[in-house]
């Protein structure tokens, strides 16, 4: 955690570009395309700053796509020299809230396979007591 508070103080992100980029993580995160994203921002890391001045070049053309206000907020981010990573650390977080999400699902799921499981049991005995009773009557 305090690693986080050292890369949230060696760059200038607002709330609101904090924010951004945690939607962004988590978009990425939940269609499981963390390790490409991470693979591909590790290896473009050294050329942020000329990504964010291309970014600037094709503005016009990707405005039409992403909102102005949000495309400037990523372009800021990445004039930055560890954008990139504040970003790698919060997608990391978000990867792991989605494992931990998706554990806690395959476990309920488990638990409610053994519930049927007891039902259907319990539902046979019953089914087999009535037969009985009405044997008997």
């Amino acid at each position: 955690m305090t690693e986080d508070k050292e890369k949230k103080k060696s760059i200038k992100i607002t709330e609101k570009q904090d924010a951004l980029l945690k939607k962004i993580a988590y978009a990425i995160a939940i269609r499981g395309m963390t390790a490409p994203t991470i693979f591909f921002l590790e290896s473009v890391q050294p050329l942020n700053y000329i990504a964010s001045q291309f970014m600037a070049y094709v503005e016009p053309f990707l405005t039409f796509v992403i909102p102005r206000e949000e495309y400037n907020d990523i372009q800021q981010i990445l004039e930055q020299r560890k954008g990139i990573d504040y970003f790698l650390t919060i997608l990391e977080d978000e990867e792991f809230k989605k494992q931990q999400h998706d554990k806690q699902v395959k476990q309920d799921i488990k638990n409610i396979k053994k519930m049927e499981k007891v039902a259907a049991e319990e539902r046979k005995k019953l089914m087999e007591k009535r037969k009985n009773e009405k044997v008997q009557k």
